[in-house]
């Protein structure tokens, strides 16, 4: 086999009811870039492993036997892919659309010093899902916690979330790691995921890691695909995705100082 463009790195924990339709879209794609998929099966329940290999013999299935974080799964998947030019990480609730591969290995083809790159989202009924963000002020985060930006969107907190802004092609501060392309060598340079994260802000610290290593982040909207957000420690913050959210969080800034979402 020779070695694809784009090695795929999908971690699922019991996502069966979605990930059936991103498999489904992402081998339907008339894309020319060629692509191989490992799955990282994180202790699922629900035979995601079994019908992912009877309905797509051509995935490498990886399967846990203890519960890890998303940043391990995800670097596990990184680790057992074939050398290719780029990785893809793909939520298993996406939804592919045609040119998704194409177009994101053209704009890293085309720009040496770009280390990612994140195609534009869209929520299922068709509206544009924010996926691209600056590096939040502590501030900007306390505000969105405690609901305050549901009333009064603060200077920091239309920063943040870059309200206003059209969604063009553009380099950005960091991307979601719902779906995004990372070029091999700058994973090598900079190293793989944080594993210290559990779930949440791990895509935040690398796309940090990458700027500082002296790589660039960039919006590609002519890619897209559909995401079906779940987002539990946002709906349920008392969870444990809740509770990794704000660990998380905790872990960047201290990690890279109070002052980390100033940079320019």
């Amino acid at each position: 086999m020779t070695t694809p463009d784009v090695s795929i790195v999908v971690v699922s924990h019991n996502h069966r009811a979605v990930i059936e339709k991103c498999l489904e879209s992402l081998y339907a794609l008339p894309d020319l870039a060629a692509f191989q998929v490992t799955l990282v099966d994180n202790t699922g329940a629900d035979g995601t492993a079994e019908w992912t290999r009877q309905h797509y013999p051509d995935v490498t299935v990886r399967q846990n036997a203890v519960c890890r974080g998303f940043a391990a799964n995800a670097n596990a998947g990184i680790r057992q892919s074939h050398r290719s030019r780029y990785v893809l990480l793909l939520n298993p609730d996406i939804i592919c659309i045609p040119g998704l591969l194409d177009q994101l290995v053209a704009f890293l083809d085309a720009r040496p010093e770009a280390a990612i790159a994140a195609p534009q989202l869209f929520y299922p009924d068709g509206a544009l899902q924010p996926n691209v963000r600056r590096f939040p002020t502590f501030s900007a985060l306390a505000l969105r916690a405690l609901r305050v930006d549901a009333l009064w969107k603060s200077p920091a907190v239309r920063r943040y979330l870059m309200h206003g802004e059209r969604p063009v092609s553009t380099e950005v501060e960091w991307v979601t790691g719902a779906v995004l392309m990372v070029r091999r060598t700058a994973i090598e340079d900079v190293g793989l995921l944080d594993e210290s994260y559990f779930l949440y802000w791990e895509d935040l610290d690398w796309c940090y890691r990458m700027r500082q290593a002296g790589w660039s982040v960039h919006r590609v909207p002519e890619a897209r695909a559909v995401h079906i957000q779940a987002r539990e420690g946002v709906r349920r913050p008392f969870s444990r995705a809740g509770r990794s959210q704000l660990a998380g969080a905790f872990r960047f800034f201290h990690k890279f100082g109070w002052n980390a979402g100033k940079v320019a």
